[in-house]
């Protein structure tokens, strides 16, 4: 079995995927996001409202950081634990590539004269394992930027991945 994987893959692109199909587990967002939100934009936690406690996004009204002399900045920030994107996030990431595999693979194939059925030979714990090893944290962060509707990833704060996104 092959166990390096990256030589074969340079990123893993599932068409039509969207935020939804890979939050789906997720415990809502909670205060401690909240915390980390303000710590990392340095604005007080009032400024920092839920707005999608299963996405995990957050609508930051920040009054410190006001550059267009409006009195208020707002942007939309989403937030992801390390071990969210690990566990949850990752699976059903693995989950929906396997599926995508399994959805584009011929019935029946015709090798001189021999009909066969290519799931019948392969292994389903190889392709898995092979999914997994492609998802790292960085792939990870990728695939949800790419996905996400505009965010962007911004950085990272005491284990929680930050994305934005300007209003």
């Amino acid at each position: 079995m092959i166990k390096n994987w990256n030589m074969y893959f340079e990123s893993l692109i599932i068409p039509g995927i969207k935020i939804d199909q890979f939050v789906t587990g997720l415990s809502p967002a909670g205060d401690q996001h909240k915390n980390i939100l303000a710590y990392y934009f340095n604005t007080y936690n009032s400024y920092v409202d839920l707005n999608d406690p299963q996405k995990h996004i957050f609508k930051i009204n920040d009054l410190t950081g006001d550059i267009l002399n409006n009195g208020r900045v707002q942007f939309n920030a989403m937030i992801f634990g390390k071990d969210e994107l690990e566990t949850i996030i990752k699976n059903n990431i693995v989950n929906l590539s396997m599926a995508e595999f399994y959805s584009n693979m011929p019935n029946l194939l015709n090798i001189f004269g021999v009909d066969m059925k290519p799931i019948s030979f392969i292994n389903k714990e190889d392709l898995k394992y092979s999914f997994e090893n492609i998802l790292t944290i960085e792939e990870i962060k990728r695939i949800i930027t790419s996905v996400s509707g505009g965010y962007f990833f911004v950085g990272e704060k005491d284990g929680y991945h930050i994305w934005r996104k300007n209003m």
